[in-house]
């Protein structure tokens, strides 16, 4: 994927890159270390295993890698292992050009979430400013760092929760979510085939209390991971809902 950029620059995003970019990109990260004790040559095992397993795509300005990045594959989402900006390149613009571009890339193989673990901390401003939203707690042993990117449009939860055709979401078991309100609420719309005119993307537990309102009347209620025997609404770690029946 190329790119004119201002100027006379080509930006160019590469999904397969050469042993050259990789080598290059290796250079920097050991410059980096060795003058400033930052970056990520500290775990060139894994960048260079994610290389051959043509899992690192590369963001190369005039043909020199200024920015890369190591991913991994879940079920619905792609996890952004590590990313990093070549340190003369940073403030400029390129990172938020590299995700939107890896973005639409994911978006076109059928992926509906990036997700990643936000490391420095010191980067979550970025990863804000770019979309990503930060993981709800779900009683795991899970960073508060964890952030996530819808990468197809999703429906919004709302404060009002009077409507008669609504999925409602409880952050605790059953037996915890009587007499509580739900934590998350979504007005939803049907079309004849009974799925979603806009899907529900959220992270959750598999033992959280969920519940299908239907015409007003409850239609399931369950843990998620129980909801339904004939289609999967949960994804690790992800609730989605694309459609809806009853059991």
């Amino acid at each position: 994927m190329k790119f004119k950029t201002s100027g006379m620059s080509e930006t160019e995003i590469k999904l397969n890159p050469t042993e050259n970019d990789i080598e290059e990109i290796k250079n920097w990260l050991k410059n980096e270390d060795a003058k400033f004790n930052e970056g990520f040559y500290c775990n060139w095992n894994i960048i260079w295993d994610s290389f051959l397993r043509k899992q690192l795509i590369c963001c190369s300005i005039n043909d020199t890698p200024v920015g890369f990045l190591v991913w991994s594959k879940g079920e619905i989402y792609i996890e952004i292992d590590i990313m990093e900006i070549r340190p003369e390149y940073r403030k400029k613009g390129i990172g938020h050009y590299f995700i939107e571009k890896i973005s639409v890339h994911f978006k076109d193989l059928g992926f509906k979430a990036l997700k990643l673990f936000c490391e420095p901390r010191e980067s979550e401003s970025f990863w804000e400013k770019e979309g990503f939203i930060q993981f709800p707690k779900r009683g795991y042993s899970e960073s508060d760092l964890t952030f996530f990117k819808p990468l197809v449009e999703i429906l919004a939860t709302t404060q009002k929760d009077k409507s008669l055709n609504k999925i409602e979401l409880w952050d605790v078991e059953p037996h915890e979510a009587t007499n509580l309100k739900a934590k998350w609420t979504w007005n939803i719309n049907l079309n004849d085939d009974d799925c979603l005119k806009i899907p529900i993307l959220h992270p959750c537990n598999i033992n959280w209390n969920i519940r299908w309102t239907r015409n007003g009347q409850i239609a399931i209620e369950d843990k998620v991971k129980y909801f339904s025997r004939d289609y999967p609404i949960y994804s690790e770690p992800f609730l989605f809902i694309e459609e809806l029946h009853e059991n």
